[in-house]
């Protein structure tokens, strides 16, 4: 990490940190920030015999959001959302492929009467995977019906828990959605061969999206319909969106953090994997309904190639970009982040930064209160900082959350105070007379820190952020201005604009002066659903640009502008 990470090939898809709301039409936001927060995301035919010689090759019709046969026996239940549902029949009676979320079992079973199938017979339910809009209605399926239920080894425990949530809803806004245990009848383990009369499934272990995600490939009278769950979410995607919405490929998750499951390494296996396949006939995947028009699930072999090399070639870029930099997700978990720069971790919400410079420690900001002195102690020492006691404290802010712990650790290391202009008066109130008090601008001159202050204001009292030249990347720590956008994120921001409604022209003054930093490491006060401190691309301009939009949508809500 000694320099800039290259650009990745130019011709493969830059990877980009995801940013989504929820699951479609699933969203709800808290009343007044809707429009303001979501700039960031009939009859078939009866059942016939399965078996004949190989299918001719015909067209396959678009896949609508309704009850629809796509070839004879294999049909999508469209009206199942945000992901797809679908049904094959087989002489043993019909199997779905997943179920939505729970409030879905009842969908699918009228969608399986609209197309003359008897749900009451529905035999199995093979899940894709964990993610509630595509397993959270089977097990009421199963209760319903009987059918036992089919899942990836690598995601039973977690379905038969019904945690961790992050597990169920990943990054997705979902306030109102509950996790529930689902009983797992048949675990699948690696490859396996599944026979319902003469209809085969092959489930193909295709890990990445989540450990167990899978692939059903099905036969059936000649044709070969594959179940690609969110491995392939569309089948084109929508060139359209601006952020990871509108890539064919669910492969979002293998930018998160190891807690909501997802695996660049692994998706890349499970993307080779599929691609040393010739095309099947259907290509069915999780999200059809996501396309900007429907499309049909015949493609030629040279659109399936060009499909899958561009998820190859991204998960390529990924994992060069994680073994060059490190895949630095401040999770809570402590890290060395360049030498001598370490993500301690986070104390009540407020994450904590140490800096190491010729033998002197410096540490940001004192969230936590009481053992907030040992936490830096331990987690120092832990990532062979040192134990040295730090020699100055670096605030963001004079606010409680970068405060609470701030007067035992001056009682026990007496170092250094640095803070904005604006808060050194109100230091002298908090603190021991004798504390000595520096600063912010004045840090390089007086602590000999390659670092500028960058005073801001907006939220919170005395905000100040700190850009630093280390170890020949450029490092911004900057408080809560700015934060990653999300609906939780943002309506939190709201909250504290609405407190001090002029504070909103100010903010918008403190993206101006943050805009050009352009960090290779962004370290923030409030990390947002852990996300990765390196930063690529235009994702900083991303960051400012969506705070610059959420701030000129509270000026237009009632009360949002000052008088």
């Amino acid at each position: 990490m000694s320099r800039p990470s290259p650009r990745p090939d130019a011709r493969a898809p830059r990877p980009r940190p995801p940013f989504r709301l929820g699951f479609s039409a699933r969203l709800v936001l808290p009343a007044g920030l809707a429009g303001a927060l979501l700039l960031f995301g009939v009859c078939g035919p009866r059942p016939e015999s399965a078996s004949g010689a190989a299918a001719p090759r015909q067209e396959a019709p678009p896949l609508r959001p309704a009850a629809l046969t796509i070839a004879p026996g294999i049909h999508l239940l469209g009206g199942v959302s945000p992901a797809a549902a679908y049904v094959v029949e087989t002489p043993e009676g019909p199997i779905a492929i997943d179920s939505g979320l729970a409030d879905d079992a009842a969908t699918v079973l009228a969608e399986m009467g609209e197309l003359g199938l008897d749900g009451s017979k529905l035999r199995a339910v093979l899940v894709t995977h964990v993610h509630g809009d595509h397993c959270g209605g089977a097990a009421k399926l199963r209760a319903l019906t009987g059918a036992k239920i089919h899942a990836g080894e690598g995601d039973a425990a977690v379905l038969e828990a019904g945690r961790p949530r992050e597990a169920f809803t990943s990054t997705f806004y979902m306030p109102d959605y509950v996790p529930h245990p689902t009983p797992v009848d048949v675990v699948l383990k690696g490859d396996t061969t599944l026979a319902f009369g003469d209809v085969t499934v092959r489930a193909l272990a295709t890990p990445g999206h989540t450990p167990g995600s899978t692939c059903y490939l099905v036969e059936r009278a000649g044709r070969r319909a594959l179940f690609a769950g969110d491995v392939i979410m569309m089948l084109h995607g929508d060139a359209t969106a601006k952020d990871d919405r509108g890539r064919p490929l669910g492969t979002y998750s293998a930018y998160l953090s190891p807690r909501y499951r997802g695996d660049a390494k692994t998706f890349l296996a499970s993307l080779r994997k599929l691609r040393a396949l010739p095309v099947p006939d259907l290509v069915l995947p999780g999200h059809p309904g996501m396309e900007p028009e429907p499309r049909s699930p015949r493609l030629a072999q040279a659109d399936w190639e060009k499909l899958l090399d561009g998820g190859v070639r991204e998960m390529e870029a990924l994992l060069a970009r994680y073994e060059k930099d490190g895949a630095d997700f401040l999770d809570g978990n402590a890290k060395t982040l360049l030498p001598g720069l370490h993500y301690l971790g986070d104390r009540d919400g407020t994450a904590c930064y140490a800096l190491r410079q010729k033998e002197r420690l410096f540490v940001v900001d004192a969230p936590g209160g009481s053992g907030f002195a040992d936490f830096v102690a331990e987690r120092s020492k832990a990532l062979g900082a040192g134990d040295a006691a730090p020699v100055a404290l670096l605030l963001t802010s004079c606010d409680p959350e970068a405060t609470a712990g701030l007067a035992e650790a001056v009682a026990r290391w007496h170092p250094k105070v640095v803070a904005a202009t604006e808060g050194l008066a109100f230091l002298k109130t908090l603190l021991p007379a004798g504390t000595e008090l520096l600063d912010a601008a004045d840090l390089a001159s007086k602590l000999g820190i390659e670092a500028t202050a960058i005073a801001l204001r907006g939220r919170g009292r005395a905000p100040v952020a700190y850009r630093l030249a280390w170890e020949g990347r450029t490092v911004l720590i900057s408080g809560r201005i700015p934060v990653a956008i999300t609906p939780d994120r943002g309506a939190r921001l709201f909250d504290d604009l609405r407190a001090a409604p002029a504070n909103a022209t100010d903010y918008l003054a403190s993206l101006s002066a943050l805009r050009g930093v352009k960090p290779d490491l962004w370290l923030p006060a409030l990390p947002t659903e852990d996300q990765n401190a390196n930063l690529y691309d235009d994702r900083w301009e991303q960051v400012v640009q969506d705070n610059w939009s959420a701030l000129q949508k509270f000026l237009q809500l009632p009360g949002g502008r000052p008088k």
